[in-house]
């Protein structure tokens, strides 16, 4: 072997270590900015945790696109998430993805994420749920969104009505053109038909009581449309009460069975509007679907604030 050929292969040699040394250093680089990813995806997950935010949980897929849960990050861990729903969810969520949305506030203001997941474990109850999802590898800025969604209390709902629409017809333009409803709840009932689930500035959930099972109304069918009434206390222990009139479209519904069969509609609203006290004139107003209702926006955003301060 001449000395030529000696050089050229301590060169190779050399160009050999230099490339394996910038492959390591690449490698470690990639390491270290995936640790720093996790690290402000897990402080913000805190952030949000620690401010009592809720977590919006939008299940994908072409059957029920639009069915969402509203949950509270109770546990954060590196491969996974646990969630409390404060309602019934199907052991069917296990292994489905869903589009999670969620808030939190910063010093520059409220930052609206979102992150994708599949749903792990399904621990239903009744009235509570635990939710495992795997954690996010990455989140989006999302916009800010209309729809936080909120339980109003008992107490400050004064009456819900429901009456079916018939598309054919217009809908009522006077009090004295509505008849009797399908259901109806006032305050204080004993044994309520009908209830608010939850309320966003878009839509409302209703939750219907059955007999059984098998004994679903077909006015409230997917695709129904709705006449409805909710009578509300503006402010907590206030006599002043708002009286709010929608024309709602059914988007889902979902069956609870068990020892207290209920029916849970979930709806959009498609016109709206706030009668005054002793009026009986009805001057509806087409919904946007990117706003909302904004009397009702200003009431959730109320009930969402003083949840999240009180709990």
């Amino acid at each position: 072997m001449t000395g030529t050929q000696g050089f050229l292969i301590v060169l190779g040699i050399i160009a050999l270590l230099c490339g394996a040394l910038i492959f390591l250093q690449k490698q470690q680089e990639t390491r270290k900015q995936a640790l720093r990813r996790k690290t402000i995806l897990l402080d913000l997950l805190r952030k949000a945790q620690e401010q009592n935010e809720s977590f919006d949980l939008k299940l994908l897929g072409e059957e029920n696109p639009q069915h969402g849960l509203s949950a509270l990050l109770q546990k954060i861990r590196d491969d996974q998430l646990e969630m409390e729903v404060l309602e019934y969810v199907p052991r069917e969520w296990i292994n489905a993805g869903v589009d999670v949305y969620f808030r939190v506030t910063l010093q520059e203001g409220a930052i609206f994420y979102k992150f994708h997941a599949e749903v792990r474990k399904v621990s239903p109850q009744t009235e509570r749920s635990l939710l495992v999802v795997t954690s996010p590898q990455d989140l989006e800025v999302g916009q800010k969104r209309n729809f936080i969604r909120v339980k109003p209390p008992r107490e400050a709902i004064r009456a819900v009505a429901v009456w079916h629409l018939d598309p054919t017809r217009p809908i009522p333009r006077t009090t004295s053109e509505v008849g009797p409803p399908l259901f109806h709840y006032r305050y204080g009932m004993d044994a309520a038909p009908v209830t608010l689930e939850n309320i966003s500035s878009t839509g409302l959930a209703l939750r219907f009581v059955l007999n059984s099972p098998t004994e679903q109304p077909n006015e409230l069918e997917k695709g129904a449309q709705l006449l409805c009434l909710v009578i509300f206390a503006t402010h907590e222990n206030s006599e002043q009460c708002s009286i709010f009139w929608s024309t709602n479209e059914v988007i889902n519904s979902r069956l609870e069975e068990g020892k207290n069969p209920a029916l849970v509609l979930g709806s959009t609203f498609t016109n709206w509007a706030m009668l005054e006290q002793g009026k009986t004139e009805i001057h509806w107003f087409h919904t946007s679907p990117t706003r909302g209702v904004t009397p009702i926006t200003q009431w959730v955003m109320q009930i969402d604030r003083k949840q999240r301060h009180l709990t």
